[in-house]
């Protein structure tokens, strides 16, 4: 990526992480939940995504999502995204139904989490999240692919730990 398109893709973020609520922080403190499926999260717009550091701190971020059928969920993320790097590292996620700004309204659902690197599951994610988009959420994605390449990022229930 050019030295000005990385720096066109940190200023984009900052208005998002600014509007961020601190309430996100509030799912880590939630009940988590074991489901067989992710049906219950259908109609929302975002979920909270949370993944962990090398250090096991908890990183809520709200995103936009896509689920495929109940048991899988797609998100797509710039390449450059640090929650690629965590969840590399650790499968583990925490998902939950959550406002623009990151405040949750549900109780987390655990879940497993992987990086897709196969093309013809990353073109499956690809369709998924294209056919649930609003026009506003295409508009952004035709601006920002343009800008960086996007890693897609699929999600299973899983049971939840004992913490």
């Amino acid at each position: 990526m050019s030295a000005l398109r990385a720096r066109i893709v940190r200023a984009s973020k900052r208005p998002m992480a600014a509007a961020r609520s601190p309430r996100a922080a509030e799912v880590l403190a939630m009940p988590v939940r074991s489901t067989p499926s992710f049906a219950e999260l259908g109609g929302a717009d975002h979920v909270l995504l949370v993944t962990y550091r090398r250090d096991g701190t908890p990183v809520p971020t709200p995103v936009w999502f896509a689920l495929d059928g109940e048991r899988t969920l797609y998100v797509w993320t710039e390449v450059g995204a640090i929650k690629v790097k965590r969840l590399r590292r650790d499968p583990r996620a925490l998902l939950a139904r959550c406002d623009v700004r990151g405040v949750p309204l549900d109780a987390p659902i655990a879940a497993r989490g992987r990086v897709l690197e196969d093309p013809e599951e990353r073109a499956r994610a690809e369709r998924a999240i294209r056919a649930s988009w609003n026009p506003g959420q295409r508009l952004f994605e035709r601006v920002a692919r343009r800008l960086t390449d996007v890693h897609y990022l699929a999600f299973e229930p899983a049971p939840a730990e004992a913490g």
